[in-house]
């Protein structure tokens, strides 16, 4: 059994840590003994293991894991290894899917310490983790996401640090009022409105302005109408722009050439087992 987990990108601007979107690459997982060509060795504190041992998964088991998610880079790597290990290990333990995805969801949140990269892993589209519930939603398939990422690293954790731990009511309820637009959009398909939903004063801001490349790469995608919004996928440093697919392309060509850029689709599928991955 190999499992896949899709990686995700997070927040969307004003969704703090209830927010994400499921991205289109993958994390697989598979004990040594299905474990294709091309495969590394997952070590003991690899959070695919842990998550693998909390989900009942046998200790002695050797994990191996391939991956085209680029670590630190805020794409939701740590979720979707975290998704895919708690699944291995709650189907190695004889949970069925459904349980298994709805265990992984739980153990993944608990070792991430936040639910909407796991809930985007788990179940794919475009979601919203709050109060120990996830409401799945589905994207267009006629929209891609273009995604910029600069060579350098960000800890999610010394980002989040950074943040104030209070913030005005004024601040608050802007950033509660886009969150909540972000979702009627999608919900309605009205994705015009999503420029403004994208924006954010409780954490974005603060962080744009640790990183003033991402920032630039930002307010340049924003200065094209084509497209829909961007935001800073997770706590960054890259940027993620959602696009109508038939200028993807486009947009990406125009992207600085310091940084690497994706076209990607939403992951409509969450965690899955197969039996013969295909390498990215």
């Amino acid at each position: 059994m190999i499992v896949s987990a899709p990686a995700s990108s997070a927040n969307l601007g004003p969704g703090f840590d209830a927010l994400a979107i499921a991205v289109d690459l993958p994390f697989r997982l598979a004990v040594a003994e299905s474990a294709p060509d091309g495969f590394h060795s997952a070590e003991p504190t690899h959070p695919a293991a842990v998550a693998f041992r909390a989900a009942g998964g046998d200790p002695a088991d050797a994990l191996h894991w391939h991956s085209p998610i680029p670590p630190g880079r805020g794409l939701g790597f740590s979720g979707a290894a975290r998704v895919a290990g708690a699944y291995l290990g709650a189907r190695r333990s004889g949970i069925a899917h459904v349980d298994a995805r709805e265990r992984a969801a739980e153990i993944a949140t608990e070792l991430e310490g936040h639910a909407e990269n796991a809930a985007a892993s788990a179940c794919g589209g475009f979601v919203v983790a709050a109060a120990g519930r996830v409401v799945r939603l589905d994207l267009p398939d006629d929209v891609q996401l273009v995604v910029w990422s600069p060579s350098a690293t960000t800890s999610t954790d010394a980002s989040r640090r950074s943040l104030p731990t209070r913030v005005s009511l004024d601040d608050a309820a802007f950033s509660v009022g886009r969150a909540a637009l972000w979702v009627a959009a999608v919900a309605a398909g009205d994705l015009g409105v999503l420029r403004d939903a994208c924006e954010d004063r409780l954490h974005q801001d603060l962080r744009l302005q640790a990183r003033p490349d991402t920032a630039g790469v930002r307010h340049e995608l924003l200065a094209r109408s084509d497209v829909l919004a961007a935001w800073l996928s997770g706590s960054g440093p890259s940027v993620a722009a959602l696009v109508p697919r038939d200028v993807a392309s486009i947009v990406a060509a125009g992207l600085p050439g310091d940084g690497t850029v994706r076209e990607l689709d939403v992951a409509a599928v969450g965690v899955t087992a197969t039996d013969s991955p295909i390498l990215d």
